[in-house]
């Protein structure tokens, strides 16, 4: 089909979708660089070096001034570096570093772009499952991937977790620093779990996930830390129940991607203390898709493709429910309520990306 065999064709249209095409492929191209950049320590590198040739980076880093030049280049096209043509050197701007260099930084995304070789690895698997309606199993996806997205999600955790999420729940605080017990059901690689511990010395933790790999480098992680003799982690489903009794049960980001997640929900009500609490989190987009389409950030075109090449295509692999990402507080609040509980609320927390939820057992809230 041409130009001229085409039904009536809105050139401004096709012209806009063309952009839009081009945008998208040097994005993905540059992302991989992005990866390259993390990887090899580049972004790092630069941080604070002020202007550097490539020679010069070549210098700090030990690899190929060629790879660097041509590097370099890409990501000043890209506006991740700047470049002087008046003495060929390039920059990595403190705002640039903020989110590409700081691993502390509540705006870095390196992690993430770590995760980007096993999204387009198991792509064709996903490609598969649209044709049987299955799905690929989390075992495809790989210590890279996980290693990622920790990094990403440690962001979250170490600056908001103590200082916005916790606080904004009455009474919490106290109880925490005076003494609780506190369960993190999908714990993955423990991370969570490890700065709640170190931020209260008092009270006792202990993760849930049904990964075996998450579950081993949680508990390395814990015994590096220290708090092995107050944190444990365990290989489980919870849906089949979670033992003892709980003040504190979080879940961050992993309802929507449960097979069973009102079973889940079901269990963690039934562990709760008939005062404790649970602290949901899940991604700050809705469960429709025309508020979606005029997110500002445009977060779902994220969330949806995470959903599609991960957090659905999982559920579906073992027969579950396959919620996705995109569940929006409608339906969190729908799944809480249909797991028994008696009081959802979503905290006032103005964040972008994450949307917390107060969920208690009781409509009597403390």
């Amino acid at each position: 089909m041409t130009i001229q065999t085409a039904p009536a064709i809105d050139m401004d249209a096709l012209n806009k979708v063309i952009g839009q095409l081009v945008s998208d492929y040097n994005a993905a191209m540059a992302s991989a660089l992005i990866y390259i950049g993390d990887r090899n320590g580049l972004f790092t590198a630069m941080d604070r070096a002020g202007a550097v040739t490539p020679d010069d980076l070549a210098a700090r880093t030990g690899q190929s001034s060629r790879y660097l030049r041509e590097w370099l280049s890409a990501m000043a096209c890209s506006g991740y570096v700047v470049y002087d043509p008046a003495n060929g050197r390039f920059a990595l701007p403190p705002e640039q570093a903020f989110c590409l260099a700081n691993p502390d930084s509540p705006a870095f995304f390196s992690g993430l772009f770590e995760m980007l070789p096993t999204w387009y690895g198991n792509a064709g698997k996903v490609a598969e499952a649209f044709k049987t309606g299955t799905g690929v199993p989390q075992e495809q996806y790989g210590e890279e991937f996980w290693h990622g997205f920790e990094r990403f999600t440690r962001a979250q955790f170490l600056n908001h977790l103590t200082q916005d999420w916790i606080p904004a729940i009455p009474g919490l605080n106290e109880k925490l620093q005076e003494g609780a017990q506190v369960a993190d059901i999908g714990c993955g690689n423990g991370q969570a779990v490890l700065l709640l511990a170190q931020e209260y010395p008092r009270s006792a933790f202990i993760g849930y996930d049904n990964y075996q790999l998450a579950v081993e480098n949680a508990r390395k992680r814990a015994a590096e830390a220290g708090v092995d003799d107050r944190v444990r982690y365990e290989l489980a489903d919870v849906v089949q129940g979670i033992p003892d009794r709980y003040d504190l049960i979080t879940v961050f980001d992993t309802v929507h991607d449960m097979v069973d997640p009102v079973g889940a929900l079901t269990a963690m009500r039934t562990a709760l203390a008939p005062d404790g609490v649970l602290l949901w989190t899940e991604f700050n987009v809705s469960g429709d898709l025309e508020e979606n389409l005029s997110n500002p950030l445009n977060l779902a075109k994220f969330t949806y493709s995470a959903s599609t090449l991960y957090c659905m295509t999982t559920s579906l692999a073992e027969g579950g429910a396959g919620i996705g990402t995109c569940m929006g507080p409608h339906k969190a609040e729908e799944l809480a309520r249909e797991a028994g509980f008696g009081s959802f609320r979503r905290l006032p927390i103005d964040d972008p990306f994450t949307a917390v939820y107060e969920v208690r057992p009781s409509s009597h809230a403390l």
